[in-house]
């Protein structure tokens, strides 16, 4: 059986393999995808022992063991098919095919992968911006992170964005945030100290508003026809900072109406010169008229 393995031979590229190298070549491979699972799984099991190891520190390593076992299964599989990868002609088309191909990419994310995890710039569960999207990080990956959006939308991003853009992270070291909510207010100077005892109160009552530090209100300046004032408050996770702010909004709203203070908004005057004529129909007779503005 083995004799006729052997003596079984294909034609590939002007050299001759044996059927039995090419059996042999596979099942290495095989041997070789079984043996990284297995030792990643192992490793992978000895690490989570130890509480202070950064599982994404964990995850890396057990990654790398699994491909560098894998690569070394094919290294070996292509010795025993005749292929001789230490000639440096065949590295060199390898890596300029790979390269004509996009592999500076691949290999930019793969070190930017590395990176990250010795720098530590992000970490899984964290509420980061990145490349105009912002959510919590759900998986880190050797080539790429996984954002999950507040609306559950998962966006992929290369491991390279980390490293050269500017990255917003909301949980890094201390996830909480200080919220600045603008409003303006009628000029009525009497008013001024009632609003800010309304703000305050409405900080106050918010259960998801910090008590250290303390809700405050700034007099921020004089618009054009409003006091212009900051309600400015603390809350423990920037993931709420939208409903937060939708709620003391709703609140400043309703409570204002309670206590006769009028929000102010955009609002333009015209005024018209004495001579100038205006047309408008008549409602009745839709007969265009016109009014003097004296």
């Amino acid at each position: 059986m083995f004799e006729f393995l052997k003596n079984k031979t294909y034609n590939i590229g002007g050299d001759k393999i044996s059927l039995y190298s090419i059996i042999l070549s596979i099942s290495i491979i095989i041997i070789a995808y079984l043996a990284a699972y297995l030792f990643s799984f192992i490793i992978k099991k000895e690490f989570k022992k130890n509480a202070t190891l950064n599982k994404l520190f964990i995850k890396t390593v057990t990654r790398f063991i699994k491909y560098l076992i894998i690569i070394i299964g094919f290294f070996i599989s292509f010795q025993v098919l005749g292929i001789n990868l230490s000639s440096l002609a065949f590295l060199a088309g390898v890596v300029g095919l790979g390269i004509g191909f996009g592999m500076q990419n691949i290999i930019s994310n793969f070190i930017s992968g590395i990176i990250i995890l010795f720098e530590k710039p992000i970490k899984e569960g964290e509420y980061v911006e990145v490349a105009g999207y912002d959510g919590i990080i759900s998986d880190i990956r050797a080539r790429s992170t996984t954002i999950t959006t507040r609306d559950n939308i998962s966006i992929i991003v290369p491991n390279s964005n980390f490293i050269t853009s500017n990255v917003i992270n909301w949980s890094h070291k201390d996830p909480k945030i200080r919220l600045h909510i603008p409003l303006g207010i009628e000029e009525t100077a009497s008013k001024l100290d009632l609003a800010r005892k309304v703000l305050l109160e409405i900080a106050d009552n918010n259960p998801e508003v910090l008590k250290n530090p303390k809700p405050t209100v700034w007099f921020i300046g004089f618009g054009s026809s409003s006091f212009n004032l900051e309600l400015i408050l603390w809350i423990a996770s920037p993931i709420r900072r939208h409903f937060v702010i939708s709620d003391i909004n709703f609140e400043i709203a309703k409570k204002f109406a309670e206590y006769d203070i009028d929000l102010t908004y955009p609002w333009t005057n015209l005024m018209f010169k004495n001579d100038l004529r205006i047309q408008n129909a008549d409602a009745t007779s839709g007969i265009p008229k016109q009014d003097h503005n004296d």
